[in-house]
């Protein structure tokens, strides 16, 4: 059983043989389906990106994730990854902590619901505001 997942992303990452070593067995895993690139900033920071889209057979794409997020540690700052796996979005977050993916994760989340808060009347609004609200008690 195979199955389609695309992915993209961005993040900075700390240059290190460990990085590499990292990056270059994402790309083995990826094969010609995939974009991947170790850009260096500066002889200190490089930036990883991925960008592409393929067939995995079972357990590739928990690989290709697992490959992506071990770069976690190394990340400057943590960065949400973006895709489609059988036609269901999904995000991969890259982040040096917990904490720090937790807050990358909210960003994008607030990134993604503010072009529909514009739609909202002013009724629904003040709903949504008294939902957060409590939802913050």
């Amino acid at each position: 059983m195979s199955a389609y997942y695309s992915m993209h992303g961005t993040v900075r990452v700390r240059a290190s043989p460990d990085v590499d070593a990292i990056v270059a067995r994402i790309n083995e895993h990826c094969d010609r389906d995939f974009e991947v690139t170790l850009a260096p900033v500066d002889p200190e920071i490089s930036v990883f990106s991925i960008e592409g889209a393929g067939e995995f057979t079972s357990g590739g794409v928990l690989g290709l994730d697992e490959l992506v997020m071990s770069l976690g540690p190394h990340a400057v700052e943590a960065a949400v990854f973006t895709g489609d796996y059988d036609n269901e979005p999904c995000e991969l977050v890259v982040a040096p902590t917990p904490e720090a993916a937790f807050t990358a994760l909210s960003r994008h989340r607030l990134d993604q619901i503010k072009p529909a808060l514009r739609e909202l009347t002013a009724g629904d609004k003040k709903s949504l505001v008294a939902l957060l609200m409590d939802q913050d008690a």
